[in-house]
């Protein structure tokens, strides 16, 4: 997936400033070049041209193989193409060239979730977390420990990430629903119960997850909150929290028709989608258990 403020799919170009001004590093050799170079790469990439984007950063890199913006840029358009292995490549580049760069740091990450390698994803988003505090950070990290069982962690960082979201002045409910199916997978209802609560609360519109909130307060059936969707990232992520409370409840065979369907035919840019993944692997490996 790409990143993402609290919600689905960050549009590549919501991070491209954020992440030039992170990357930003003293001047190569042949430096009017390079400037030129990137300079007209983000444009490019800012015009939707990502073709032509990244075969002007990989120009940029042919003059210097460390330049951050150009390895940046490639970074972000390999993750865009959903190319794992190649965005973390890139993206592991930096953080050694810079190991403080918070920005790099998380799209490793990212790239390592996707490839479910969930212990790099964790180291990665932890560094991201303590070079840069941020909602979003803490709630891959969320993501991340619910994939690895790791329901009371996953929970804490849930709870970080909306508060740094509240604080930063965003909002997003998926922090909280994070939390609220890690504490159900803890046997913690009381806690579950309170994170739901508190989300329905602080929920002032309709717009999606609102019908997932609804759902899971048991206002609508899954059939209803699923006519709420108006694409395949939210299709995903209804039939992962379907399943999720089935399995909550005990119904094992119902969860897996819908973690089936989001494996099967899913969009896998989502967090969702590797967690149902997740999931669905941690059931298998259970039944053969002796």
């Amino acid at each position: 997936m790409l990143p993402r403020i609290g919600r689905s799919a960050r549009p590549l170009l919501a991070v491209v400033c954020c992440a030039t001004q992170l990357s930003a590093q003293p001047t190569p050799t042949d430096h009017a070049t390079t400037d030129r170079l990137i300079h007209t790469g983000y444009a490019q990439l800012e015009a939707g041209e990502k073709d032509a984007a990244f075969n002007t950063f990989a120009q940029v890199l042919e003059i210097d193989a460390t330049h951050l913006e150009a390895l940046l840029g490639q970074a972000m358009l390999y993750a865009e193409r959903q190319e794992h292995a190649s965005a973390y490549r890139c993206y592991d580049q930096i953080v050694q060239l810079r190991p403080g760069h918070a920005f790099a740091w998380n799209g490793r990450g990212l790239a390592a979730f996707n490839l479910e390698n969930f212990d790099v994803a964790l180291d990665s988003f932890q560094q991201a977390t303590q070079q840069g505090p941020s909602g979003f950070f803490y709630e891959s990290l969320a993501w991340t420990r619910l994939c690895r069982g790791e329901f009371e962690l996953a929970a804490q960082s849930a709870k970080q990430a909306s508060l740094l979201y509240n604080r930063a002045g965003e909002h997003s409910l998926y922090p909280l629903l994070i939390a609220y199916f890690a504490y159900l997978e803890n046997a913690d209802r009381a806690n579950a119960y309170r994170a739901l609560s508190y989300a329905s609360a602080n929920s002032n519109d309709q717009a999606w997850p609102q019908p997932v909130l609804a759902y899971l307060a048991g206002k609508i059936t899954g059939a209803e909150m699923i006519s709420f969707v108006s694409s395949l990232p939210e299709e995903t992520e209804a039939h992962t929290y379907i399943g999720l409370q089935l399995r909550a409840e005990g119904a094992f065979e119902a969860a897996t028709k819908h973690f089936d369907w989001v494996i099967r035919s899913g969009d896998r840019s989502v967090f969702e989608h590797t967690l149902a993944r997740a999931v669905s692997l941690r059931s298998s490996v259970a039944k053969r258990l002796p």
